[in-house]
């Protein structure tokens, strides 16, 4: 399945938020060399219970809003977050 996030790297604490219909990561990792897309599959590696090589980002490397390709159910996914929130 293909998720579609907001990223907000340098917060306080690791948090998910569902805001209009989009999924937004708050990451405690800077936006400096990769670490805040390393820690957002970290993140929802532990969210979802999956290994990271599950986990891809396609699209979004530089930017804040990103495409990762989820190698789980759309629905198993889904619930996994919502859980979280």
């Amino acid at each position: 399945m293909q998720l579609y996030v907001q990223v907000k790297p340098n917060q306080k604490v690791n948090r998910i938020e569902r805001k209009d219909d989009k999924w937004v990561l708050r990451l405690h990792a800077p936006a400096v060399d990769g670490k805040a897309n390393d820690a957002l599959v970290a993140y929802l590696s532990q969210l979802l219970n999956l290994p990271k090589s599950k986990i891809r980002l396609t699209k979004g490397n530089t930017a804040r809003f990103k495409c990762l390709e989820i190698e789980a159910p759309a629905d198993q996914v889904v619930q996994c977050l919502e859980k979280a929130l």
